[in-house]
C-alpha cells in the first residue's frame, strides 16, 4: 500500500509545477460520478487503486485494481471498457474480468435541473454476472460542486449452490467540492451502502472522509479516504465490521490521449 501513496504524492507534487486543466470530466469525487461529462472525441485512460481494509476475517487490506479507456461520443454519451483485477488480503493478485460502461446524460447541460444522467455497467467473466445502475444528480453553484448518485449493484453466478441466485446492495453516494483554482479542488464525500439479504439482516454501514482533485492539462489525479462512522449489525462500537471495511482509500490516476 504505501507504493501506491508515494506513487499520489510524487503526482500531486507533479500537478504544483503544472498549469491549465485536462479536457476530461474532473473527477471531483472518488465514490461519486458527476454528469459533466467530457467533450465529444475526448478519449482518455483512468488507472484506479481501492484499498479496503479494516474487516472482521480478512487477513489484509483487500484491493480492486482497474484500467479504464473512456470515449466520448458525443457530448452527451460516453462509453468506457475496464479490465478489472482483485487481490484479497493475504492472496494474489487475480483477473476479475471486463466490464463495460455507459453514461448518458438525459438533456442538454442546464436543460434540465441537477442535470440527470443515467448510467449503466456491466462485468461478465464467465461465472458471474454484474449489474450496476446508476442515476447521477449534480449542481454547479460558482466554485461549488455538488454530487448524488442512487446505486443498485446486482450480482449472479452461473454456478455452483448460488446459482440463479442475485445478490443485491443498494447504495446512496454523494458529495461537495469547492474548486480552488484551475487545478484544484478539496471536498467531503459520504456514501451509505446496504445489503438486501434479509437471511444476514439486510447489514447497513456509513462512509464519510475528505476528496481531493489535481488536474493539469496532461493528467488528473483524485483521493479519497472514508472511515465507516457507523455500521448495522454493529461488532466493534458503532461499526459494523463484520460485513464492512473499517475504512476505504481510492486512488484515480486519468491523462487525455
Amino acid at each position: 500500500m504505501i507504493r501506491y501513496f508515494r506513487l499520489a504524492l510524487w503526482l500531486s507534487l507533479a500537478t504544483l509545477f503544472a498549469t491549465g486543466v485536462a479536457e476530461a470530466d474532473r473527477k471531483y469525487f472518488v465514490q461519486s460520478y458527476t454528469p459533466f461529462l467530457a467533450p465529444a472525441g475526448t478519449l482518455e485512460f483512468e488507472a484506479w487503486a481501492i484499498a479496503k481494509s479494516g474487516q472482521e476475517g480478512a487477513s489484509g487490506t483487500a484491493w480492486r485494481n482497474r484500467a479504464e479507456f473512456e470515449y466520448a461520443i458525443n457530448d452527451r454519451l460516453t462509453g468506457a471498457a475496464y479490465l478489472n483485477y482483485e487481490q484479497d488480503g493475504g492472496e494474489a493478485m487475480t483477473f476479475e474480468g471486463p466490464s463495460l460502461e455507459l453514461i448518458y446524460l438525459l438533456g442538454e447541460r442546464g436543460k434540465i435541473p441537477l442535470d440527470p444522467a443515467l448510467y449503466l455497467e456491466v462485468l461478465e467473466n464467465g461465472d458471474v454476472l454484474e449489474i450496476e445502475p446508476k442515476l447521477l444528480l449534480a449542481h454547479r453553484a460558482g466554485a461549488l460542486v455538488g454530487t448524488v448518485n442512487l446505486v443498485g449493484e446486482f450480482e449472479t453466478h452461473h454456478s455452483g449452490d448460488e446459482s440463479g441466485e442475485w445478490e443485491k446492495v443498494f447504495q446512496v453516494t454523494g458529495g461537495v467540492a469547492r474548486e480552488f483554482g484551475a487545478a484544484f479542488s478539496f471536498g467531503l464525500e459520504a456514501f451509505y451502502e446496504r445489503e438486501l439479504a434479509e437471511d444476514e439482516g439486510n447489514p447497513a454501514a456509513l462512509f464519510a472522509g475528505p476528496s481531493l482533485n489535481f488536474q493539469t492539462t496532461k493528467f488528473q489525479l483524485a483521493l479519497g479516504w472514508q472511515p465507516q462512522l457507523w455500521g448495522d449489525p454493529s461488532s466493534d462500537g458503532n461499526l459494523g465490521l463484520e460485513h464492512f471495511p473499517r475504512s476505504e482509500f481510492r486512488l484515480i490516476f486519468g491523462t487525455d490521449l
